[in-house]
């Protein structure tokens, strides 16, 4: 569920910051948004490794919303063995860095623009694979911690989808790869 501006309707809501100021001009029209970022400078924010080789330390990339977003770190739970899961994005909000976002592309973007029903589908399915083809292409950590990074998610088996959408028939997608471009923020 969204609002009227595209905003996830959630108990704790939480906003990415994104001011287009410079440090100056922010000083100069928005102090209480400066000491804001003074605090980060103060606890070392502005100093880690994504911030400090960006332009301006508190903007971020831009990225627009992914229909399609799955967690890349995750431990195996014993209810279905799934350390990764993925969520539906009906709303416009973008995905921090702990999450892979999947754009659709080509022919199988086209497919879900014509008929938009189709999302939910092709989200049931991604919940649906099977734990081992997704394991099979990450790596794992101590203590059974899994990781998955975009290029690994690209390599898990994609034939069902195929099925969803007849118009991939001519493709013969073999990896999910070929169907989304996919990122992590």
């Amino acid at each position: 569920m969204c609002d009227c501006d595209g905003n996830p309707i959630l108990e704790r809501r939480l906003f990415l910051l994104d001011p287009p100021w410079t440090e100056n001009e922010i000083r100069e029209k928005y102090p209480n948004l400066w000491m804001y970022l003074e605090e980060g400078k103060a606890d070392g924010i502005a100093d880690r490794y994504i911030c400090r080789h960006r332009t301006m330390w508190y903007t971020q990339e831009y990225r627009p919303p992914a229909p399609f977003v799955c967690t890349y770190l995750g431990r195996s739970d014993k209810k279905n063995g799934k350390p990764f899961r993925f969520i539906l994005n009906n709303s416009n909000a973008t995905a921090a860095n702990v999450y892979l976002m999947l754009y659709p592309r080509g022919a199988f973007e086209r497919a879900l623009l014509d008929s938009p029903e189709l999302k939910r589908r092709v989200w049931k399915y991604l919940n649906q694979i099977c734990p081992q083809a997704m394991l099979g292409e990450g790596r794992v950590y101590g203590g059974g911690l899994h990781k998955l990074e975009p290029n690994e998610l690209g390599n898990v088996p994609a034939q069902v989808l195929v099925e969803l959408f007849p118009v991939l028939g001519r493709q013969r997608p073999g990896k999910q790869g070929e169907l989304f471009e996919g990122s992590v923020v």
